[in-house]
């Protein structure tokens, strides 16, 4: 089963449902897809790829753009050709960007409509547009200049050795360990990211779909996630709980709620759009994102007793002490507060701990 697949199962049981929103906050009305449109607009991506790419048994494509109503589309999109999908911030430093391009040795790059220019100055030398837009998608094909080779592994800073990606060559006469997974099997990646270094030396990890989808549909099944839910997509691209966000909410016939990058760093901007204008349910996120909103709002906008959040995830960062925790829920509050803990090398969440409501408690000990 892959990502996409367990989509196109919702799609089909949920045609006629909001599948993404995408709010502004500029005054505007927000705009709203239902799956079968989500679902119609990467069918005619994936056409597109399939008829201008070389196609190849673990294909990679960057993905230049920033979130907003297509983006649901863009990646199934490119799940379908099939093609793993490895998402390029546009406002990352542009020589990041090139060393992550370089050592990934992408082919081909989408790039947004409105970020051509700004791709173009910083990657020209390296990429030129494909002469075939893609009507109605709102993304460009960039493709690798000929004669270009793009290295698949970088010099190591202590001079001399080699070190190699995630994703190296085994010997030809080597058989894999059956209780491994072979990420050269074909058509096995879902995407492809850089991690941060927090935990070692920064890497690409390249993720197959054996890995991830377990993943989004036990999270599933732990927060009892429905169509009736919306989820907003707290991270970005770059960061895989985005991955999350995105998955759990389509595979199971929710709402996904996308906002501005700009937006998250306005907390009553953020909190208007999330508690008020659009009644979040599920909420996973940093506890940095949320101690932006400060001790007295989240206690009587986030986590009061009427609140809309049915389910918030912190991880990504230790979690607070259950002091904090205690202080933030107003009586009353019936949110479910999880912890949760992974790394981008096995598929994100690999922990998960519901805190119980007892432990909110002033008197529990």
């Amino acid at each position: 089963m892959t990502l996409h697949e367990i989509v196109q199962t919702a799609a089909r049981l949920y045609p006629e449902r909001r599948a993404v929103c995408f709010d502004a906050c500029n005054h505007q009305i927000p705009v709203s897809y239902q799956y079968k449109t989500v679902m119609s607009l990467a069918g005619e991506l994936t056409d597109f790829l399939r008829t201008h790419c070389n196609l190849t048994e673990n294909l990679e494509i960057g993905l230049y753009c920033y979130p907003g109503i297509n983006l649901p589309s863009w990646i199934l999109g490119l799940l379908q050709v099939p093609a793993a999908y490895s998402p390029i911030d546009p406002d990352a430093l542009p020589s990041l960007s090139l060393s992550f391009m370089k050592k990934c040795g992408f082919q081909y790059i989408l790039v947004e409509e409105h970020k051509v220019d700004k791709f173009t100055i910083a990657f020209g030398h390296l990429y030129s547009q494909n002469n075939l837009q893609i009507q109605g998608i709102g993304l460009i094909l960039f493709q690798r200049h000929s004669g270009i080779q793009l290295a698949k592994y970088v010099k190591a800073d202590n001079g001399g050795s080699a070190v190699r990606s995630i994703y190296k060559e085994w010997p030809h006469e080597t058989i894999p360990p059956k209780d491994l997974l072979d990420v050269r099997e074909k058509h096995s990646l879902a995407y492809v990211l850089h991690t941060s270094g927090t935990t070692g030396l920064p890497k690409i990890v390249r993720v197959p779909h054996k890995c991830i989808v377990p993943n989004i549909l036990h999270l599933r099944e732990v927060f009892k996630i429905t169509p009736e839910d919306m989820v907003f997509m707290a991270s970005p691209l770059t960061f895989d709980p985005s991955v999350i966000d995105l998955f759990i909410s389509l595979a199971s016939g929710a709402c996904l709620l996308i906002l501005p990058t700009v937006i998250k760093m306005m907390p009553q901007q953020l909190s208007r759009a999330l508690f008020q204008q659009h009644r979040v349910t599920v909420l996973q996120a940093t506890p940095t994102l949320l101690k932006r909103f400060g001790v007295e709002h989240i206690r009587s906008t986030v986590l009061t007793a009427e609140t809309s959040l049915r389910i918030l995830a912190l991880g990504g960062e230790a979690c607070p002490a259950l002091s904090v925790l205690r202080i933030w829920k107003e009586k009353g509050n019936k949110t479910q507060l999880f912890n949760i803990y992974g790394l981008t090398e096995v598929s994100c969440w690999a922990t998960c701990y519901r805190i119980p409501e007892e432990a909110f408690d002033m008197d529990h000990r």
